[in-house]
C-alpha cells in the first residue's frame, strides 16, 4: 500500500514538473517578441512547418526569424528590399543568356547591390539584424517573387537604364567607368534639380552617386555571369 502511495506521489510530482517547465517555457516565449519570434521559429521547425536553410543551424536560424520580424517592422527597409527583389526579378533573372538557370548570377547581383545600398546610407539596418541577415531576406524575396511569375509592372527599367548608360560608354568590350559615373552623375543631379528623386536623411549626393556606380558595377557583373549583352 505504501508502495502504491508513492508511486501515486511519484507520478504527481512528475507531472507537476512538466507542467512546470511547461509554463517557464511559455513565460519564456512571452518574455519579449523577440523570444515569441525564436519560439515560433522553433515549433515550426519541430513541426515540420519550416526546414532549416542549408548551412543554417537552428540558432542561426532562430536569430534569422528574429531579423525577419525587425525588418517588416522597418518600413524604409522592406520598401526597399521590395523595389530591388521587384527590379532584380525584371531585369536580373536568374537565366544564362542560353535560357539555363544561373541563380548565383542574380544572387551576387542583389548581395551586391544591399551592400551598396547599405555603405551608401539609402537604408539601414533594423535591430538585431545584420548585413548578410539583410541579404538572405532579399535573396529570398527575388526568389519568391520569381517562383510567382514576378512582379506585374516593369520595375526593373531603372536598372535596364542603368545598363544602357554602359553599354554607350563601352567600346571593344571594354567599358569606360568613369564615362559611367560621370553620365551616371548627371542623370541623378537632373533627378534631383527636378523634384524626381529625394534624398534621404541618412544620404547625401555623392553617397546616392556612389551607389548608382556600385549598382553599374553589380549589373555589368551579372551580365558577364549570365553571358547577356543587355538586360
Amino acid at each position: 500500500m505504501r508502495r502504491r502511495i508513492q508511486r501515486i506521489i511519484g507520478g504527481c510530482c512528475g507531472l507537476m514538473l512538466v507542467l512546470a517547465a511547461q509554463a517557464g517555457a511559455q513565460t519564456k516565449c512571452n518574455s519579449s517578441q523577440d523570444a515569441a519570434v525564436q519560439c515560433f521559429v522553433t515549433n515550426a521547425t519541430n513541426t515540420g512547418l519550416a526546414t532549416l536553410p542549408p548551412g543554417q543551424t537552428l540558432t542561426q536560424f532562430k536569430a534569422y526569424g528574429v531579423a525577419v520580424s525587425n525588418i517588416i517592422q522597418t518600413p524604409k527597409t522592406v520598401v526597399f528590399v521590395l523595389g530591388i527583389a521587384g527590379a532584380a526579378v525584371d531585369a536580373l533573372p536568374p537565366r544564362n543568356a542560353d535560357g539555363t538557370p544561373n541563380q548565383a548570377a542574380q544572387d551576387g547581383a542583389v548581395n551586391a547591390i544591399v551592400d551598396a545600398a547599405l555603405t551608401g546610407g539609402l537604408v539601414s539596418l533594423p535591430a538585431s539584424t545584420t548585413s548578410d541577415q539583410l541579404k538572405q531576406f532579399a535573396r529570398e524575396i527575388t526568389v519568391a517573387m520569381d517562383q510567382n511569375a514576378g512582379p506585374t509592372l516593369a520595375v526593373g527599367s531603372v536598372l535596364r537604364l542603368v545598363d544602357s548608360i554602359i553599354n554607350s560608354a563601352t567600346s571593344g568590350g571594354t567599358v569606360a567607368w568613369a564615362q559611367v559615373s560621370t553620365n551616371l552623375s548627371t542623370l541623378i543631379n537632373g533627378f534631383v534639380a527636378a523634384g524626381l528623386l529625394k534624398i534621404p536623411a541618412t544620404a547625401s549626393l555623392a553617397s546616392i552617386n556612389q551607389f548608382a556606380s556600385s549598382a553599374a558595377q553589380a549589373i555589368y557583373n551579372y551580365k558577364i555571369a549570365t553571358g547577356k549583352a543587355t538586360l
